[in-house]
């Protein structure tokens, strides 16, 4: 069962805990700034805002006077302020902008720069059924991403990532807390998204998002980051432990998967502890769940949990599929554009037989590689996915070869966002494709920190020879 409940009598219950929490976050992020020895403080506040506020600052959007197809959303507001602020770093700095190692981008980035303009191209080529003003948002959303990367790639600092990894762990605390709320006390408490049905009268948990699966994502890149990035036994083994409650709690399927196989690779390959210790930590799992199911055996087997797996037919993901199959050849090269065509409205209409999902009201593909593929075209859909395996492959390299943990995050993430697209449309239009893009500018920004630092020293090096030449 699903229901579009975003607020309740007009309100989100708890707003005023909420704002509480946005002053308290602010305070918080204007602190570590102020104490830390980063650059730019102003973008980095942003930045810790924005990561420990989730899908909740979405209530923070505001319209622009006269312009009333275009608000100003917390992601629009990260393009418009790293816009600004690369302009004003390449153009209006005083102090002159090193471009030797900025023009040095990984094969990645030149990919995803090919999926922006088939995207582009896709949305204008069907600009019958594409209006201008979707066409705009649409075409941001992925020119923000490439925008997201370039900006913190100029921002890196260890200093920053710091930071970033403190905002990380408190948005993840955070949102188990309200989790706790939502499960326990108030199922809408903090809720400004969806509200889906676990089992019975439970709803799954949302945190601070607008979609369950969204806060497992989330806590497991907050996992991810403990476990690579802490040496305290008590204190990595707490934190993961809050932040695997959180993530069951969500009862997303994918979710228990990724975080299930984020632990193998973490243990078997990043660890390396006794087999005879895993093997014991593997069959302790395994018993607990043993229980669980035996004793909660009947909601379990009744819970719309399963029964949404057990009675999959035609009218189901695998119709959307096969829909995108039986089309797309009609339009190979740029696709449909979106929805809002005869093609989409007749064949979802015939699967599932419910109009507010033929006219894009309602759910959709769900899958963000077909979605590509139906939607922008063919070259698009390969663009992407040659997008993400590029992203997984460099970033493994990279750790493997370093061992510093900010390279394994992003190869995390970049492995569950791959996963993700699989049963989701996320894209870059949703929080996980921010979460994403952030995170690749931090990869970039700390594979070519080093070199910078290295030439900058032996520049001044070669200047300080100079100076004794010229003395001598």
């Amino acid at each position: 069962m699903y229901t579009a409940l975003k607020v309740v009598d007009g309100q989100v219950v708890g707003m005023p805990f909420v704002y509480l929490y946005f002053l308290f976050v602010l305070m918080l992020s204007a602190y570590w700034v102020y104490k830390s020895e980063v650059k730019h403080k102003f973008e980095t506040m942003v930045l810790c805002f924005y990561l420990m506020t989730g899908n909740l600052n979405d209530l923070l959007t505001f319209a622009i006077p006269g312009v009333s197809f275009f608000e100003i959303q917390p992601d629009r507001f990260l393009f418009f302020m790293f816009s600004f602020f690369l302009v004003r770093q390449f153009y209006f700095s005083k102090e002159p902008f090193e471009f030797k190692f900025f023009w040095k981008i990984p094969w990645f980035i030149i990919i995803l720069i090919c999926y922006a303009l088939f995207k582009i191209t896709s949305l204008g080529y069907n600009s019958g059924s594409v209006l201008f003003p979707e066409m705009i948002i649409k075409s941001l959303h992925v020119i923000n991403a490439l925008v997201i990367i370039f900006s913190i790639r100029v921002l890196f600092s260890p200093e920053l990532i710091e930071i970033i990894g403190k905002t990380i762990l408190v948005g993840a605390v955070v949102t188990c807390l309200i989790s706790f709320i939502q499960i326990g006390i108030d199922p809408m408490f903090a809720r400004t998204g969806d509200v889906r049905i676990a089992f019975g009268d439970v709803y799954r948990v949302n945190g601070l998002f607008n979609a369950e699966y969204f806060s497992s994502y989330y806590l497991i890149i907050a996992s991810a980051w403990v476990l690579t990035k802490y040496e305290d036994g008590y204190k990595k083994l707490s934190l993961v432990c809050l932040y695997s409650v959180g993530i069951f709690l969500t009862f997303h399927r994918m979710s228990w998967l990724l975080f299930f196989l984020v632990l193998v690779i973490y243990f078997v390959v990043l660890a390396k502890p006794q087999m005879d210790k895993l093997l014991l930590a593997g069959m302790t799992g395994l018993s607990v769940l043993l229980v669980i199911f035996l004793v909660f055996q009947r909601e379990i087997l009744n819970s719309t949990l399963v029964k949404e797996r057990v009675t999959e037919t035609v009218d189901s993901r695998f119709g959307y599929y096969d829909m995108v199959f039986d089309n797309i050849g009609d339009r190979p090269i740029l696709g449909y554009g979106n929805h809002d065509n005869e093609t989409y409205y007749y064949s979802m209409l015939h699967i599932t037989r419910m109009r507010e999902r033929a006219t894009g009201a309602a759910g959709g593909i769900h899958s963000g590689y077909l979605s590509a593929m139906f939607y922008y075209g063919i070259p698009a859909f390969l663009f992407f996915t040659l997008f993400i395996i590029s992203t997984i492959i460099y970033f493994a390299k990279l750790y493997i070869k370093t061992s510093k943990p900010i390279f394994s995050i992003t190869f995390v993430l970049a492995f569950v966002f791959g996963i993700a697209n699989m049963t989701n449309t996320l894209l870059f239009s949703e929080y996980l494709g921010i979460l994403f893009a952030i995170f690749l500018g931090f990869g970039l920004g700390a594979r070519y920190y080093g070199l910078e630092k290295q030439d900058d020293v032996h520049l001044k090096h070669e200047e300080f020879i100079q100076q004794l030449k010229h003395l001598a």
